[in-house]
């Protein structure tokens, strides 16, 4: 099975944060005043590779009002990475089994393939764990000397890869049942093909 993680975009490059430490700031300028805990980890640069059957995903907030709003939100982007990847890799794969399964003009049948993949992503998003959060209270100077306070909040997530071959597996079992009660004998073939695919991916050559 092809596990990618999904990485963090560069945002250090969009802020310019001083050192902690006095001195006046000038407008637009931004210091961090606390870090918890301490540095900024290495995850929040670049998330950890897949390890010991693990994938990761790493969600973040910037310029949040508070902690608890920065929390939510770093969530919420990582859960939309997972969805994201989980819906391209299924586009990925939809597009090789339909080929093989010899399938032209069949939009019905990939409708149900979508629907399968939309569902299981989603499931995994919400039963996500949090593995380690990080972040940063931020003070700006704004227009006419007036200071302003914010949160940058990073999440790592880990998600078991076997977790996410039998959520995949389950959402094609659900795609090709409910193709078989619509008699849709294309989209269950298509269905069947994907899930071949995912099994030899996941034995390896």
């Amino acid at each position: 099975m092809r596990i990618k993680t999904i990485g963090l975009l560069a945002v250090s490059a969009t802020l310019s944060l001083s050192a902690c430490g006095g001195g006046q700031l000038s407008p637009g300028e931004q210091q961090i005043v606390e870090r918890v805990p301490g540095d900024r980890p290495d995850w929040a640069f670049r998330p950890p590779r897949d390890d010991d059957g693990f994938t990761f995903f790493v969600g973040l907030k910037t310029h949040a009002s508070s902690l608890d709003n920065g929390n939510t939100d770093a969530r919420q982007n990582a859960i939309q990475k997972i969805v994201e990847w989980i819906g391209g890799t299924g586009r990925v794969d939809y597009t090789k089994a339909r080929v093989e399964a010899g399938l032209t003009d069949e939009d019905d049948a990939g409708n149900y393939i979508e629907d399968g993949y939309r569902f299981v992503a989603e499931s995994i998003a919400r039963g996500m764990r949090e593995q380690e959060s990080y972040y940063e209270h931020v003070k700006q100077m704004g227009p006419g000397g007036r200071l302003t306070y914010h949160y940058n909040y990073y999440v790592l997530f880990r998600i078991e890869l076997s977790e996410l071959a039998n959520a995949q597996s389950g959402a094609l079992d659900r795609a090709a049942d409910e193709a078989r009660a619509a008699n849709n004998a294309a989209a269950v073939r298509l269905a069947e093909q994907m899930k071949t695919q995912l099994t030899q991916d996941a034995s390896g050559p």
